[in-house]
């Protein structure tokens, strides 16, 4: 079984909440878990030194969930692969200093350091089990706790996404993994959740997400001190430098008590499908905004953490409020993106099929994980909004819009790939420097997925939509 040292995935899991393709086959259950121990044991957390994510264990316990063959699962690592960064030794003295909370925050926020996060982490889990530890570096309330939770939902939500398959899946290795990946984020998102939360306890009223987003998009002095030059900065240097008490009246709204939080998770998820799917140029080709959609691909985990005994109710509420002002706060980085209803109402596949061939078209594609864990995020929601269709608090009703909506995402990716990939990765490369400094593979998502949508500027490499596609 696994443990706090070999990564094992089994057939027979518990079912927490995240959309799953049951039965599991054990032949592929060995497959995925020999993959990912060797990627474990070969590479770092980061590709490289400008902080973006290695998503192998991300896109892998994805593909596995949703029916991907072993054959499917070593068509992924090995795209992976090339793009990734050796791991090292961790340096055992300072393993050990790290017992001390002053050595242990002396190098937070340091890529450097994942290594030896990771060994400390692991000899935590190994001594105390994923439990407690998880509680005593996350949720305890002492000063390292909450630095540490600050950092959590740093990095686009990539850590609670690793914890999240960690409990899932119930791999305490994984669970050191989160930790360690939390550890060497930077705090400023969580910073500003942070000043969120003190905000709110002036704040008496409690509103749904997608009221938040109505009225944030509403507001014109936040939208005036919205700017594209912002990028992942918008609401440090725009919003809070600019527009503070709209910002935070607005998104402190937004409040979870214990007897809400099955319907609020799924409200949570179902609002970021809707927004992100939404959020189009009706005289550009179809797509998705890179940052909304790890709203999506965190908010399907999220069941999966709300599952776990050891997590107190109040840890849980506290963490599905931070979720929800993070989803508001993504979509005010990307620009407060004006929502087009008509184009889910509108839409036509390209081709008349259920979830199953779109789980088979996802664990196809070529890529680095972005697209099978969205389309995995809008199967969980549609399975999670079942019982609440009649709530207002809900955008999408029914299950033919989820599937619409998975069509509009597998449909834009594939003719990105076939059609102008090539000639959208040269304008982005062409554009911007630091895109020339990584991988084709890892340009290619850049292209594949706009950043900052609710700016036209985002839209630059984009091609005009075609006949087909052309509804507005």
């Amino acid at each position: 079984m696994a443990n706090f040292q070999t990564i094992k995935i089994q057939t027979d899991t518990p079912l927490v909440g995240p959309f799953q393709v049951r039965p599991f086959d054990a032949n592929t259950a060995a497959r995925v878990s020999k993959l990912l121990q060797r990627n474990h044991d070969n590479y770092h957390i980061y590709i490289h030194n400008l902080g973006l994510h290695n998503h192998i264990l991300h896109h892998l316990l994805a593909l596995y969930a949703v029916g991907g063959t072993a054959e499917q699962l070593d068509q992924a690592y090995s795209l992976a692969v090339n793009s990734q960064r050796p791991t090292r030794n961790p340096d055992a003295r300072r393993v050990s200093d790290f017992a001390d909370p002053a050595e242990f925050r002396s190098c937070l926020g340091r890529g450097k350091y994942y290594d030896d996060y990771f060994a400390f982490f692991q000899s935590e889990i190994r001594e105390n089990g994923m439990p407690s530890t998880v509680n005593k570096y996350l949720f305890k309330g002492d000063d390292r706790a909450e630095d540490m939770l600050r950092r959590f939902f740093s990095g686009f939500l990539h850590s609670p996404i690793h914890l999240g398959y960690a409990i899932e899946f119930d791999q305490p290795l994984v669970a050191a993994e989160a930790l360690a990946l939390t550890a060497i984020h930077d705090f400023a998102f969580g910073k500003t959740l942070a000043v969120i939360e003190n905000y709110a306890e002036r704040v008496r009223d409690s509103k749904s997400l997608i009221e938040l987003q109505q009225e944030i998009y509403a507001n014109p002095k936040l939208r005036g001190a919205m700017k594209y030059e912002h990028g992942v900065f918008q609401v440090r240097d725009g919003l809070l430098a600019n527009a503070s008490d709209e910002f935070l009246r607005i998104v402190s709204a937004w409040k979870v008590q214990p007897h809400e939080l099955v319907q609020k998770t799924a409200q949570a998820l179902n609002c970021t499908v809707y927004w992100t799917a939404l959020a189009q140029r009706p005289e550009k080709q179809i797509r998705f905004d890179f940052f909304l959609m790890h709203s999506i691909t965190a908010g399907s985990l999220w069941p999966a953490i709300n599952s776990a005994p050891w997590i107190t109710s109040e840890a849980k509420c506290r963490l599905l409020e931070w979720k929800g002002r993070s989803d508001l706060m993504l979509y005010c980085q990307a620009g407060a993106p004006r929502l087009y209803p008509e184009e889910l109402a509108v839409y036509r596949p390209r081709s008349l099929s259920g979830w199953s061939d779109i789980f088979y078209r996802a664990c196809n594609y070529g890529d680095d994980g972005h697209l099978v864990k969205m389309i995995r995020g809008i199967s969980t929601s549609a399975a999670l909004s079942q019982s609440f269709a009649h709530d207002p608090a809900f955008p999408i009703k029914s299950d033919h819009e989820f599937l619409t909506i998975a069509h509009m995402v597998i449909d834009s990716a594939e003719e990105f790939n076939h059609e102008s990939a090539d000639q959208e990765t040269r304008m982005i490369c062409a554009k911007y420097e630091y895109s020339r400094l990584m991988s084709p593979e890892i340009q290619r998502v850049t292209a594949r997925w706009p950043r900052h949508v609710g700016f036209g500027e985002a839209w630059f490499h984009v091609p005009e939509r075609k006949p087909r596609l052309t509804h507005l």
